[in-house]
């Protein structure tokens, strides 16, 4: 039986019919074969690769992908891992394509091969099952509910979705990326009282500061931007690789007055919390509707696309933090990375809490994000300031 391919693995798919280079992902883990077993690590990764379907589903030309078992479980069609000795080390080197699955599953598989090298269960990976109720749930009245609702709430939208570019945009132009790091660690504790109290995650709170750096940005009183939902609801969908994800829209009004002014009063504190109001329940609203891919469907598309997005990210080292021997991890081509969208707010909230700004370096300057940055930072301050 065929599916469908996932809303952003179809995404993928159409890049990768005129760019065959794109949403590809290299790198090398270089082990001392004195402090790993190299034939037990090769047994548990073709172990984990086989508990997880979608490493075995063969994408056709028009898109559809059908489970097709073979015997080479390091080798498949998006993906390759291969082992190469050199003197006292070994090389396990990676390649694979974002088509296959979301940042939650770079984490699963981590976990799966650490724990078959560790002679341990795994657990049962849902993703066919789960290709078969999407498939029930396209036919439902609930997605066709859905999809009304996003319509009419994002469908004619006239706030801007981005920075204002320093070049006028044309994704087809994306070349190389940048990036900006801000560290945000000594905030941590005020966003944890935040979230505490106003029942707000840092996708929400980040998005929100966003949405108003964009304002003040672009001269106006209203914004919009994407972030990313893991879209794992169901206990069996936990241990799913693929692209479960969805970027969902976020949109942002101040109804208060034409501009967001941080000082201090009464009436700034009835604004702050129509503000924080609005982000928790874009959150909330964005998931209930989550089940329409609206971002990802045309003609949206030709705004989304260009949207700022905010997610929720871990690092290499945190992904391979149960890895129990010594390990390097380095990248495998020198290429510059290609910028795959105008601008991402990355949120890595590990040893410290981290924001990158990944941008197209094509569209932006350097000065132009780190001006944007610094606003984010501005209202951020402003949104966790007490107000007495």
């Amino acid at each position: 039986m065929s599916y469908p391919l996932l809303p952003y693995s179809q995404l993928v798919f159409d890049l990768l019919r005129t760019n065959p280079d794109v949403y590809w992902t290299c790198f090398c883990m270089r082990l001392d074969k004195k402090k790993v077993d190299v034939g037990r690590l090769k047994r548990a990764m073709e172990q984990a690769i086989r508990n997880h379907p979608v490493f075995f589903m063969r994408v056709d030309g028009s898109g559809q992908q059908r489970y097709e078992p073979r015997p080479d479980m390091l080798h498949g069609q998006y993906y390759s891992v291969d082992f190469v000795e050199d003197g006292q080390f070994v090389d396990v080197r990676v390649r694979k394509n974002r088509i296959l699955g979301d940042g939650r599953s770079d984490r699963l598989i981590m976990e799966d091969v650490m724990r078959a090298y560790c002679n341990l269960p795994l657990e049962h990976d849902d993703y066919l099952d789960y290709l078969q109720r999407v498939e029930q749930e396209r036919q439902s009245p609930r997605y066709q509910r859905n999809r009304q609702w996003l319509e009419s709430e994002y469908g004619q939208l006239s706030c801007p979705v981005h920075p204002v570019t320093d070049v006028p945009v044309d994704m087809a132009d994306m070349e190389e990326e940048g990036m900006l790091t801000e560290d945000y660690s000594p905030m941590r504790s005020d966003l944890n009282r935040l979230g505490e109290e106003r029942l707000v995650t840092l996708t929400a709170f980040f998005s929100l500061a966003s949405a108003l750096a964009m304002m003040e940005y672009n001269d106006c009183n209203e914004a919009a931007l994407t972030w990313a939902y893991e879209g794992r609801e169901r206990p069996e969908e936990q241990r799913i690789f693929g692209s479960l994800h969805r970027d969902i829209p976020f949109q942002i009004k101040n109804l208060k007055s034409e501009k967001i002014v941080p000082f201090k009063g009464k009436e700034i504190r009835n604004q702050k919390s129509d503000l924080i109001r609005q982000a928790r329940n874009q959150i909330r609203s964005g998931i209930a509707h989550s089940g329409y891919p609206f971002t990802l469907v045309c003609p949206h598309t030709d705004i989304w696309n260009y949207a700022l997005n905010v997610l929720e990210q871990s690092s290499m080292q945190a992904k391979m933090a149960d890895v129990p021997f010594p390990f390097e991890v380095y990248e495998l081509e020198d290429a510059p990375h290609v910028a795959y969208s105008l601008m991402d707010v990355e949120i890595y909230n590990e040893e410290r809490l981290l924001v990158m700004y990944r941008y197209s370096a094509t569209h932006y300057k350097e000065s132009s994000v780190r001006r944007f940055a610094a606003l984010v930072r501005k209202y951020a301050g402003w949104l966790l300031e007490d107000e007495g």
